[in-house]
């Protein structure tokens, strides 16, 4: 795979930022798991569509969090090859930190740990955003497939229901509370009855659906159906499929959608119930089509047993008590609960000399006070080294005094007169000067006349320069000192004001670890809570072995089956040949029944017999012709029956007792 090509088109900042955001959704699945054990355990009774909301509300949480991480991740910097976060002060804090940091924490050795998986990702991150990129596209794709399918469901190969049955689906909807108008098709291309669309929803049943099953049975699936458009789960079922395609890693991600999707089935369950007000019909109803769904490719379940969802539902329907956790969800919650602890424990505050923890006001703070004494350390060895090269030297200008550094013993000046006294090319001077002019000289003690002062002029010369000079680096030092001190006291007070935050994170991180506390408790029982099942385990396993001795006579007996199995699928296969021709028949009799009957009542119209365009009702055979339940007299009876009466025992009738459609009898 070749790096330099994600980086042309997309920013290396943003791959990185995907994939350790997708690193942080793990330990977040984590917790997730965890949450969504707890809703199973403590709802054992509850009404589905409470626990339908709690996992739904957690999987959103997850998602929210994963968000935010995203947003972390995107405002971090990168610097060089590593990548820091910029605090609030503007401050970098290295990549082995950031992590922790930016989350409140920051661990002893751990962090050696972590920042080894950081620069992993950061020099990899290209090619692991690939590997999820192209598994993303495959499934997204097969999602898009399936979009497309439901799609060529409403412009082929479908035909209109049964006109009773629509208005009685128009019936069911009113008392659903369903105020949109439901469509209703027959199509060939679906097994199951399924419901697509959001604004305008359709309900696709199977050819021959309304044929094959019993009125009442019939009913309660389309009550399941509606309500699955109540509740837009169609809506739901899109976000969620599009989750898993995102999250497809993450097994806490594709466990809680598995869940929503079957509590989402018991919600509509209860509801249907809740209309039809006969429960054995809707039991009847499930086992006669099995399971149906929204969707019409359920992606595979998270754990194995899922595959008896269908007596589950008839379980609970009868029971009213939902599906407890099974050995493999309650071992993953225990796993997930354990890791979460260790991680916990691994990263919470303590007193071993291989952990610590800080929370990022606490560093910042550090920091500022670490700034600060290296600002007040400058000055004092400022201050130090002027007094190293040289006795202290003051002068005076009215109220105040300064040192100079150099090889100068004293300066003083007050108001224009300045008295300098100083050692050069071995000689001793002591010089007396006001405003600038020497009014007094001793030269090793001896005072010199003022008219030979001009023979130590050049000494005085070369003097008068150092002065200067010295003087101008002690005022460019005492601004330096001022400046410094300046900064001092700012960062001393940007102290003070993160000493106050780092206070309340310690409090915030007390009951951290007090909840933290709370959790280890509860990872103890789910550990006994393991113990027995590992216990239940090793029976199974005895249990297993002797199941293993059987396994060989029922192979034996599977491959006598097998054979006889191919039999029937060629049987059935011709089965299946002769049903599409009779479908074809069948569909092929529909048409030239509904032409019959059209001509029928258009003759009926011309004779005068009917006269508005609805609410009438007949029937037509070899012995009479009744019209809105009036016999007709023996003429007009003839004169139909020589047109449209085919053979004896042919009756054909519409709207007649609730019938419409034609007979036969032998």
């Amino acid at each position: 795979m070749n790096i330099e090509i994600f980086n042309k088109f997309l920013s290396q900042h943003f791959i990185q930022a995907v994939c350790k955001t997708l690193l942080h959704s793990l330990w977040q699945g984590l917790l997730l798991a965890i949450f969504t054990g707890m809703v199973l355990m403590l709802t054992k009774r509850s009404r589905p569509v409470f626990r339908y909301n709690l996992l739904f509300l957690g999987l959103m949480l997850f998602v929210s969090a994963n968000a935010v991480t995203f947003f972390i991740e995107m405002t971090t910097h990168v610097v060089g090859n590593s990548a820091v976060v910029i605090d609030s002060a503007g401050n970098s804090l290295e990549a082995g930190r950031r992590i922790f940091i930016q989350y409140g924490y920051a661990v002893g050795d751990s962090i050696a740990l972590l920042s080894y998986v950081d620069k992993f990702i950061t020099g990899n991150a290209a090619i692991i955003f690939g590997i999820w990129l192209v598994v993303f596209s495959c499934k997204s794709l097969r999602a898009a497939g399936g979009l497309w399918f439901i799609h060529s469901l409403q412009t082929r190969d479908k035909t209109e229901s049964d006109k009773v049955w629509f208005q009685h689906l128009n019936l069911l909807a009113g008392k659903l509370g369903i105020k949109r108008a439901v469509k209703l098709f027959e199509s060939g291309l679906v097994s199951v009855p399924m419901v697509t669309g959001v604004l305008s929803p359709i309900i696709f049943v199977p050819l021959g659906f309304f044929a094959n099953l019993p009125a009442e049975q019939i009913e309660a699936i389309l009550l399941h159906e509606l309500a699955h458009i109540k509740r837009r789960d169609y809506l739901v079922n899109l976000f969620q499929s599009f989750g898993e395609n995102i999250y497809f890693f993450n097994p806490a991600v594709i466990w809680i959608s598995a869940l929503i999707r079957e509590e989402r089935e018991h919600c509509c369950d209860d509801l249907a119930i809740s209309v039809l007000q006969n429960q054995s019909s809707f039991i009847q109803a499930l086992v006669s089509f099995q399971e149906y769904k929204i969707f019409s490719a359920s992606p595979a379940m998270a754990f194995p047993g899922s595959k008896n969802h269908l007596l589950d539902r008839i379980k609970r329907i009868i029971y009213k008590n939902n599906k407890p956790l099974n050995a493999m969800e309650k071992l993953f919650v225990t796993a997930s609960l354990l890791t979460a602890t260790l991680l916990s424990a691994a990263f919470s505050p303590g007193d071993t000399k291989l952990l610590k923890v800080e929370n990022k006001s606490e560093i910042t703070s550090r920091k500022q006070e670490s700034n600060e004494m290296d600002l007040l350390e400058t000055t004092k060895r400022t201050e130090k080294r002027m007094l190293n090269d040289q006795k202290l030297i003051s002068y005076d200008t009215g109220t105040r005094a300064d040192t100079l550094p150099g090889k100068y013993e004293r300066i003083q000046i007050n108001s224009g007169v300045s008295n300098i006294e100083t050692t050069k090319n071995n000689k001793r001077y002591e010089i007396q000067e006001v405003d600038g002019k020497v009014t007094s000289l001793k030269v090793d003690g001896k005072s010199i006349p003022e008219d030979e002062i001009n023979l130590y002029q050049k000494d005085l010369n070369e003097i008068s320069v150092e002065v200067k000079d010295q003087r101008e680096k002690a005022e460019v030092a005492r601004q330096d000192a001022e400046k410094a001190r300046g900064a001092a006291d700012v960062m001393r007070k940007q102290a003070d004001g993160m000493r106050i935050e780092a206070e309340k994170m310690r409090e915030a991180a007390g009951k951290m670890r007090v909840e933290a506390e709370k959790m280890r408790g509860l990872a103890d029982l789910n550990r006994k809570q393991a113990e027995e099942t590992r216990g239940l385990a090793e029976l199974a396993r005895i249990e297993a072995g002797k199941q293993r001795i059987n396994a060989e006579d029922m192979r034996k007996l599977a491959d006598i089956s097998r054979e006889k199995a191919e039999d029937q699928r060629v049987i059935a296969e011709e089965s299946r040949k002769h049903a599409e021709l009779a479908r074809k028949e069948a569909k092929k009799n529909r048409v030239a029944f509904e032409k019959l009957q059209s001509e029928l009542i258009t003759d009926l119209k011309a004779e005068g017999i009917i006269k508005g365009k609805s609410d009438f009702s007949y029937k037509l055979n070899n012995e009479e012709l009744v019209v809105n339940g009036i016999k007709q007299s023996a003429a007009v009876h003839q004169k139909f029956k020589n047109k449209y009466v085919k053979e004896s025992g042919w009756e054909i009738m519409y709207n007649t007792n609730g019938r419409t459609g034609y007979s036969i009898t032998k």
